[in-house]
């Protein structure tokens, strides 16, 4: 919890840090205010995809955000000669430590707080990037301190520069139907399809569309304890079944994700059972007859004693 207050204090901060940043980088003009790195030379026209793709990152999600904020560190430290930007130890110290949550994040072991940590200084470290430090980037390139090959590489885009711009859309609701085969005792195959009325999802026949993700999530027959989670950009999926699944009963869900950060929206929720192959029924026959012997030597051993209680009564008489 005092992660989450230090974190959420640093974020507010962060934002009026660049709110001020950002009126004290306009100067003044006859017609009222403009940025200064108009100044300086800037560029016009479309860029290289790949250079568009880099700065896209910044508005994905926490895989595509993390590795801007990671590109931009490298990329800085790399260039001992550069002056630092501001706050810059704040961005790559705010790297280590997403690295380590979102690690996390990716377990099972994972709770809400870590969730929310990573969420909260996610934001404030892109916050940091995309004000703090590419004004600065601007400001270097207008004094050429560093060169427009060097803003293009901290995954920034200079003013004039276009390439489109797409939205983020937004999360599907469409629920999945998975369905279950049994391959062995130890392996399924999961087949996901939309939900429909008279569903045929063992046969390939699509997602909803601007879907390419789906989520997997297994679970125990008390229907809390999981046992698999994964994303997943196929079909038909063959999953092995952790140690100590046979003979045990399921439960499955999925959801669809048009990103792979989206809150999953599950459908159904059919059970299954893990089968048992003949060593686990010869194992299981055997356990039984040793039972049963065992509990013949009881019942031998309870009858002598009664036949010893019974002849020393007679003895007395």
């Amino acid at each position: 919890m005092e992660n989450l207050i230090t974190i959420a204090i640093s974020l507010v901060n962060t934002i009026f840090d660049q709110v001020n940043l950002f009126f004290n980088f306009l100067l003044p003009t006859a017609g009222g205010l403009s940025v200064a790195f108009a100044l300086g030379a800037v560029a016009s026209g479309d860029i290289m995809e790949g250079l568009l793709a880099g700065a896209r990152r910044w508005h994905g999600g926490i895989n595509d955000q993390f590795a801007a904020i990671d590109n931009l560190v490298n990329t800085i430290l790399s260039h001992p000669e550069w002056p630092y930007p501001a706050d810059f130890g704040q961005v790559a110290s705010n790297r280590d430590q997403l690295l380590i949550l979102i690690n996390r994040c990716h377990t099972n072991q994972a709770s809400l707080t870590d969730r929310a940590q990573r969420n909260m200084l996610l934001k404030s470290t892109v916050g940091l990037c995309l004000l703090q430090v590419k004004v600065w980037a601007y400001a270097s390139y207008t004094n050429n301190t560093i060169t427009a090959n060097d803003v293009h590489l901290l995954g920034f885009l200079l003013p004039g520069e276009t390439g489109g711009h797409h939205d983020r859309t937004k999360a599907t609701n469409i629920t999945a139907e998975v369905k279950v085969k049994i391959l062995d005792e130890d392996h399924i195959r999961v087949v996901i399809d939309q939900s429909v009325d008279e569903n045929a999802a063992l046969v390939a026949h699509g997602w909803p569309p601007g879907v390419k993700n789906a989520m997997i999530v297994i679970l125990a027959s008390d229907g809390k304890t999981e046992v698999y989670r994964q994303i997943t950009t196929r079909l038909h999926n063959d999953i092995q079944m952790p140690e100590g699944s046979r003979g045990k009963q399921f439960i499955i869900k999925a959801a669809f994700l048009k990103h792979v950060d989206d809150d999953p929206i599950f459908g159904a929720e059919p059970t299954f059972f893990m089968p048992l192959n003949t060593e686990d029924l010869a194992a299981a026959l055997d356990r039984q007859h040793h039972e049963e012997f065992e509990e013949q030597i009881r019942e031998v051993e309870r009858q002598r004693q009664e036949i010893e209680r019974l002849r020393a009564e007679l003895r007395k008489q």
